[in-house]
């Protein structure tokens, strides 16, 4: 739970999201016009980086065979007459089916294949403009008269390793280290004598709350700062923040979340109960912390829950330290964000802790006065 399994998990994702992008994802294509045009449209599309034309079917129905059978991503269908219609100065349709059950790579592929199509088309009617004896510039102008620039917001670099990676690391560290706080607790909390005997050996809530987690602290700071060496050296992941701010919001997560699960420990009935009460609330935290969707388009509850846990801190102010190198004074406010998750989860955790040793009942122990049995 310390330090073997997370580092698992850790090279097993690094080995997933290696590549960074995904590259060459399968498509096939339907040529129904056979031309020039229609040739040169193929090699644009299979010289993309995203996607490699693996098939050159005869038919849609041969094509949607592939898809369904999942040979291929998307289909690439060229009409018959295009390069006719294109002469004429019609405007042909070029049609791509992506299979959006695939989330990620039917984007992908439905986007590099639109891109190719664009790109052709500007391409000829820059040609066709031009031999009308208008100039380049103004060709350009035509063809495009208002630019548009696409910035993604949530993924700059298209990078899986910078947008993913980058948060599920730290995603299934919060899972291990509240599941530890949690096992630790309810080892006291949950067996005979347990939370007197912490409160006779420790002396007060303090030392009790601090002698149980803080050997926990450390090994979770030691494995979550190897995770990001290994983000960061191995796999070139940019950082353009204050390596301080970085470290401190990291180890105020590694608390937060250890603050957080030992007090569910204490407040649920049982251990089982305690490790199911942990992973209803962490285990789906990845889907409220904003990393693949916006917060500010959730729910007032899908909010309210991300709000509470000290992930959607954490990775918004390590987005904004690494990714985005954003200045010191925008991340304040997440900073206080994170510290005030501390505070509450710590004193609820030391109230807890306090009610739990005043309560719990001192379960005293059978002692034999049979010599016999004394000696065996």
């Amino acid at each position: 739970m310390l330090v073997p399994l997370p580092l698992i998990l850790f090279l097993v994702l690094a080995v997933i999201f290696a590549p960074g992008l995904p590259r060459d994802l399968p498509v096939a294509v339907v040529d129904l016009d056979g031309s020039t045009m229609s040739r040169q449209i193929v090699r644009m599309a299979d010289a993309a980086a995203d996607v490699e034309v693996v098939e050159q079917l005869a038919s849609l129905s041969e094509a949607r065979q592939a898809l369904v059978a999942q040979r291929a991503y998307a289909i690439l269908m060229i009409p018959s007459g295009m390069e006719h219609d294109l002469l004429l100065g019609q405007n042909p349709e070029v049609v791509v089916f992506s299979n959006s059950q695939f989330l990620t790579a039917g984007g992908i592929v439905g986007r590099s294949l639109s891109t190719t199509v664009s790109t052709f088309s500007a391409g000829v009617s820059l040609r066709l403009l031009e031999a009308q004896g208008i100039g380049t510039d103004r060709a350009m102008d035509l063809i495009t008269p208002i630019p548009v620039q696409a910035s993604p917001l949530f993924n700059p670099s298209l990078d899986y390793i910078q947008f993913l990676l980058s948060a599920i690391m730290p995603t299934v560290m919060q899972i291990f280290i509240c599941a530890t706080a949690v096992l630790s607790f309810s080892r006291e909390h949950h067996s005979p004598n347990g939370m007197p005997r912490l409160q006779r050996i420790a002396g007060s809530p303090t030392r009790a709350v601090l002698g149980k987690l803080l050997p926990y602290t450390f090994v979770g700071t030691f494995v979550l700062l190897l995770g990001d060496v290994v983000l960061f050296r191995f796999f070139g992941a940019s950082f353009r923040g204050n390596i301080f701010v970085f470290f401190l919001n990291g180890f105020m997560f590694i608390l937060a979340c250890q603050a957080m699960g030992a007090l569910i420990a204490l407040i649920a009935k049982d251990t089982t109960g305690a490790l199911g009460m942990m992973g209803l609330i962490v285990a789906p935290s990845f889907g409220f912390a904003g990393v693949s969707f916006p917060r500010f388009g959730m729910t007032l509850f899908s909010q309210i829950w991300g709000a509470i846990i000290p992930l959607t801190p954490y990775l918004q102010l390590r987005t904004d330290q690494t990714l985005r190198g954003a200045p010191l004074e925008y991340s304040l406010s997440t900073m206080a964000w994170l510290f005030a998750q501390l505070v509450v989860f710590s004193s609820l955790l030391w109230l807890m802790t306090r009610k739990t040793m005043a309560q719990t009942p001192v379960v005293k122990e059978n002692i034999t006065t049979d010599p016999q049995e004394s000696k065996t």
